[in-house]
């Protein structure tokens, strides 16, 4: 627990420690199980399972589908379940994304030719991976009161002068403010682990560790906005046919 609330508070400090000392399968459970008790809050709710069917209406719809009356029945007799993960910023807590996403920080470590071990790549991305828990936290009441699985905190939804379907409006709606958070600690812990160790608490190494912090957030943000700009790309297209 201490370095659960350290990575919100001490961030620089913590993910030190979790470079030398790597070890997150309790942290991992701990974060999995925010994960399903805010689904099992939210989901267990009418207006959740309603929040199910028009997800997937409304990403039906921007791939330029159409959901008749009769699979609106259905949706709704057997609300789809799967959506939940795929909507809000969800699928980032997924273990599979999680794995995929320590072996990108093993290659990027490896671009500056610095070798990372695997486990200590894992525990970065759990810990990193907190504040998508506290995003959940955050969310979930929001999913209720406004009865939607779209994320509160995304950028769009921040500039709601933008036209909803406009491929600004898509790409912004791509980005969250807890997922640059989540860049920015994913870049502080790979910074840490590609120093020197006898020095990752040592307030003389901390200037280097800020700029190599600062130059992997730029790596990562840039893949992360790539993405969310493909992803919109994607759905202005099939949307407009």
């Amino acid at each position: 627990m201490r370095r659960v609330i350290g990575v919100l508070r001490h961030p620089r400090r913590t993910m030190a420690d979790v470079v030398a000392r790597p070890t997150f399968a309790a942290a991992w459970v701990f974060l999995l199980a925010v994960l399903a008790v805010c689904a099992f809050a939210l989901l267990s709710t009418a207006v959740g399972r309603q929040a199910l069917v028009d997800e997937r209406v409304r990403v039906t719809e921007a791939f330029g589908g159409r959901v008749n009356d009769a699979a609106y029945a259905a949706l709704q007799a057997n609300p789809p379940l799967l959506v939940y993960l795929t909507s809000g910023g969800r699928l980032l807590l997924t273990p599979g994304i999680t794995l995929l996403v320590a072996a990108g920080l093993i290659t990027l470590a490896a671009l500056d030719g610095v070798k990372v071990r695997y486990g200590v790549a894992l525990a970065i991305t759990v810990y990193a991976s907190l504040v998508l828990g506290l995003q959940q936290v955050v969310a979930t009441p929001l999913h209720f009161v406004w009865e939607s699985l779209t994320s509160p905190t995304n950028l769009g939804g921040l500039l709601p002068m933008l036209d909803e379907g406009s491929l600004p409006a898509r790409w912004l709606g791509s980005i969250d403010v807890f997922g640059l958070w989540w860049l920015w600690l994913l870049a502080v812990g790979l910074a840490a682990a590609t120093g020197r160790p006898a020095s990752l608490d040592d307030a003389r190494d901390r200037p280097e560790r800020s700029q190599r912090a600062r130059r992997y957030f730029v790596r990562l943000l840039m893949a992360y906005l790539g993405v969310a700009a493909l992803v919109a790309a994607v759905f202005a297209v099939l949307g407009s046919q």
